[in-house]
C-alpha cells in the first residue's frame, strides 16, 4: 500500500517505507533483530528489498522507515487498518539493536497510537507478540498496553512450526493515561542525552565483576541499553603506566566508540574507581551523571572469594593488595558514594540494589 504519511516528533521521524531504505534496514538486522518474525531473517540487501516490497504490497498497511538523527535506524507500521470498525494493528517493527532501550521505541509508539486515536478516531489499537519474544513482550507492557488473551497456534513461525501468539490493546477511553505515561518517559529519555556512569569500586575480593556481570544480566532482561567496561582491562601493561593516564584515555576512546553507537548507560568496574570519579567524569566528556557505589566486604569474605580463584604467593599478594586497598577506601571514599556490603548475598541480590540507585 502506497501513502504520503509523515510522522514526527520526539527526536523520531517516521517517513514511508521505500525500496530506497533497504540498504540501512538491511544494516540494521540479524537473527536477535528478527526474532518472533514468520519469515527467515534477511541476508543482505536483495533479501530486505523483498520484505519492503512485500510490505508495500499488502493492503491496509502502513508502512514506515524509522529516522533518527538523519539515520534510519529501523521499521514499522499500521496494519490491518479498519476505520470503518475503528480499529488497527502496530507492528512489523524492527529496530538496530543500538537504539534498543532508548528513547526510539516510545517515540514511535506515541506518534502512532497519537495519529491513529487523534486523527483517524480509531476506538482500538492492538498489538500482537509471538508469544517466546519476552524482549517484545517486555516493551509493549512498558508502553502501557493491557494484555488481552492467547491465540493458540495462531502462526507459523520461519521455521515451519505453529506459534501462539499473544495480543495486547489500547482502547480510545485508556489513551489519555497512555500518552501522559509515554510523555513522562520520552520527557526522562530524550531531553537529557548525557551519559550516566555507574563506578563499581571495591577491594578485591569484594565480587565486582560479579556483580557487574549481574547488572548487566538485569539491564538485558529489562531491555535497557547499556555498556559494561571492566577499568583494570584498561592499562593491564608493564611496567605499570598509571602515572600517563592511559587507563582514562582508553576509557575516552571506549565510550566514544559506544555513544556512536546510541549508548547512553556505562557501567565501569575498579579498585578505586570511586575515588577518581572526576577524572572518570572528564573522560567520558559531556558532564555525565555519576552513580558510585563502594562494595564492602568483611576480610574473611574477601579472603574466601580470593582463594577460588588465587593459590600460593599469587593469592598472598592479593590478599595483601586488598587489606591495603579495603584501608585506603575506607578512609578516602567521601559521603556522596553508596556503601553496599556483599557479605552473605548473591550477586543478583546485590545487582538488583544497585540498579535501584541508578534509576535505569
Amino acid at each position: 500500500m502506497q501513502h504520503d504519511l509523515t510522522l514526527e516528533g520526539h527526536g523520531v521521524r517516521l517517513v514511508p517505507l521505500a525500496a530506497a531504505h533497504a540498504d540501512a534496514l538491511a544494516r540494521c538486522v540479524d537473527d536477535r533483530v528478527w526474532a518472533g518474525m514468520t519469515s527467515p531473517t534477511p541476508r543482505g540487501v536483495d533479501d530486505m528489498v523483498g520484505v519492503v516490497e512485500a510490505a508495500l504490497a499488502t493492503p491496509a498497511r502502513y508502512a514506515f522507515a524509522v529516522v533518527v538523527g538523519g539515520d534510519v535506524v529501523g521499521s514499522t507500521s499500521f496494519y490491518d487498518v479498519d476505520l470503518r470498525m475503528g480499529r488497527l494493528e502496530v507492528g512489523h517493527t524492527f529496530y538496530a539493536p543500538r537504539v534498543w532501550g532508548t528513547h526510539v521505541n516510545p517515540a514511535c509508539k506515541l506518534l502512532l497510537m497519537a495519529h491513529a486515536f487523534g486523527t483517524w478516531g480509531v476506538a482500538r489499537v492492538a498489538y500482537r507478540v509471538e508469544a517466546r519474544n519476552a524482549r517484545s513482550i517486555a516493551a509493549v507492557t512498558r508502553l502501557g498496553a493491557r494484555p488481552e488473551g492467547r491465540l493458540r497456534g495462531h502462526r507459523v513461525a520461519a521455521d515451519g512450526t505453529r506459534q501462539d501468539s499473544l495480543y495486547f490493546s489500547v482502547l480510545a477511553d485508556e489513551w489519555p493515561d497512555v500518552r501522559a505515561g509515554l510523555e513522562v518517559r520520552l520527557a526522562r529519555e530524550v531531553v537529557d542525552e548525557r551519559t550516566s556512569v555507574l563506578l563499581l569500586g571495591g577491594r578485591s575480593g569484594v565480587g565486582k565483576t560479579s556483580v557487574a556481570s549481574a547488572v548487566h544480566d538485569l539491564l538485558v532482561a529489562r531491555d535497557v541499553a547499556h555498556a559494561v567496561v571492566e577499568g583494570d582491562a584498561l592499562d593491564l601493561a608493564h611496567p605499570a603506566p598509571w602515572e600517563h593516564g592511559v587507563a582514562e584515555a582508553n576509557l575516552a576512546d571506549v565510550w566514544r566508540r559506544y555513544r556512536a553507537l546510541g549508548h547512553r548507560r556505562l557501567v565501569y568496574t575498579n579498585t578505586v574507581s570511586v575515588l577518581q570519579a572526576h577524572a572518570l567524569a572528564a573522560a567520558l566528556g559531556d558532564r555525565p551523571h555519576v552513580t558510585s557505589v563502594l562494595l564492602t566486604a568483611s576480610d574473611a569474605t574477601a579472603r574466601e572469594r580470593l582463594g577460588r580463584r588465587e593459590h600460593g604467593a599469587s593469592y598472598d599478594a592479593h590478599v595483601a593488595r586488598s587489606d591495603a586497598a579495603a584501608g585506603r577506601l575506607a578512609e578516602q571514599v567521601g559521603p556522596d558514594v553508596h556503601r553496599i556490603p556483599t557479605d552473605g548475598r548473591t550477586p543478583a541480590e546485590v545487582a538488583a540494589e544497585v540498579v535501584a540507585l541508578t534509576g535505569w
